[in-house]
Order: C-alpha cells, then structure tokens, then sequence
C-alpha cells in the first residue's frame, strides 16, 4: 500500500537572486548558550568580505527563533557585526526560513539589514538552481506538516510576534521538546523527502538543480527527468561554505 502524503505547502513565493559568487551555509543552530559556535561561524564569515555578492542561509541560523530580540542579544554580537561588514562591502545577506526560525519576517529584514525568504532562485553556471530549507518535502510526517501550514498561515506569524517574549520563549520550548519526543517514536520513512514532490517543485520553478538542508547529512539525488537534488550537511565549526560560481 502506497503511503498516503501531507499537503505539500511552499510557503511564500520564490525571491530572485542574480549573483557572481554565492557562499550557502545551511543548519547552524546557533543559541547563546553555545557562544563559542556563534564566535566561530562569524569568523567562517570574515574570509568572505569582499569575496562574494550573497551570502544565503538555507534555514535554521537559529535553535529557535522568537523574535527580533534573539537576533540583538549581545551573544549574537559576532554574527549580527560581521554581517554588517559584509552589507558594507556590497554583499547581500539571506536568510531562508527553517523549520526553527518560522518567525523570521521581513520586518526583521528591514531593521536588521538582510532579505528573509522561504526559497530562491538563484542564477548558477549550470542554470538557475532552487535554495530552500527541505522540510516542506518531507510530506509521510503528517504532525510535522500540520503544524508546518499552521505557523505559516496568513495573518499567523504577526499575531504571534505580538505575544510576550515570555510566552513566545515557552512555546518555542515547547515546541522543540515535543520535536524531540516525536522523532524519537517516528518512523524513519516519515521523516524522508518524498522526491516527486521535490521534483515537481524543481519543474514548477523552472529549475533543473536544487540544494535543500534539513535533514543534516550530505546526499545526492537524480530525479525523474534527469533533475539533481543536493542536501547539504549541517555547518560545523571550522567548515567552509558551499559555492555557486
């Protein structure tokens, strides 16, 4: 029996990115508590001033996100200075939406000097390529994708921003306690990318590559048609960044 798939759910439409030299990281979860990995990944982030146009984030910068005061917490200081001097030096900053950092806005963009998106189109040598975070492919995980559209309904992301931090911070722990628990019981299946699904988005999109992230772990995957798939490992201290150009 053919396994019965969640509603597939994009998210906001594609942005557009026309750039020379692009560096994507994907998956830092970065949390004060952990300041040493916040120090690192600015200095991953220094050799690219004045080396690149854009730099992109596949989703996921954050362990959770609740609002703009993460992102001007002193322990981001490293971060948020270095992407200052990146702006300065003429490079665009962009930050896709995880399934951790669903708040990010684009009132967040406006303060804070860079563009949010849920998925870019991206001009590569070997034609135009789809940058998002992945988890809207993994459809056979119906809780998840629940409580995906449900974060990412219209109107939901601002009537949540407007609740006290304290409330926000509970439900973001809430959140990623339940996430630990369930994916402790899931099956596996459920939590792998339904690559028709993939591929049907590279066509709507008019794209024949696509890098995701997500799940982690580097893997490659030829689709139908002869469409290419890339998920990208999650960053780690001292590793450099993909390159497009």
């Amino acid at each position: 029996m053919s396994q019965i798939l969640a509603p597939y759910c994009a998210g906001e439409a594609s942005i557009r990115l026309d750039a020379e030299r692009v560096a994507v990281f994907t998956d830092l979860h970065l949390q004060p508590q952990n300041y040493h990995e916040i120090v690192a990944f600015a200095a991953s982030l220094e050799p690219l001033i004045g080396r690149c146009d854009a730099v992109v984030i596949l989703g996921d910068l954050f362990e959770s996100y609740i609002g703009r005061e993460d992102f001007v917490h002193p322990a981001f200081d490293p971060v948020r200075i270095t992407f200052q001097r990146l702006r300065q030096s003429e490079c665009e900053i962009y930050l896709i939406r995880g399934n951790r950092d669903v708040l990010l806005s684009r009132s967040d963009a406006h303060h804070l000097d860079f563009t949010v998106a849920d998925s870019i189109i991206c001009t590569a040598p070997e034609g135009h390529l789809l940058l998002t975070h992945g988890d809207a492919f993994c459809l056979g995980d119906h809780p998840y994708q629940r409580l995906r559209r449900t974060l990412r309904r219209r109107g939901m992301r601002p009537v949540l921003r407007t609740l006290p931090r304290w409330i926000r911070w509970r439900l973001a722990r809430g959140l990623r306690s339940y996430s630990v628990q369930e994916v402790a019981r899931k099956p596996l299946d459920s939590m792998m990318l339904t690559l028709p699904k993939v591929a049907d988005a590279m066509r709507a999109e008019g794209v024949r590559q696509a890098w995701i992230g997500h799940l982690h772990e580097f893997a490659e995957h030829e689709l139908e048609g002869g469409l290419k798939l890339q998920v990208l490992p999650a960053w780690e201290p001292g590793t450099a960044p993909k390159w497009i150009g």
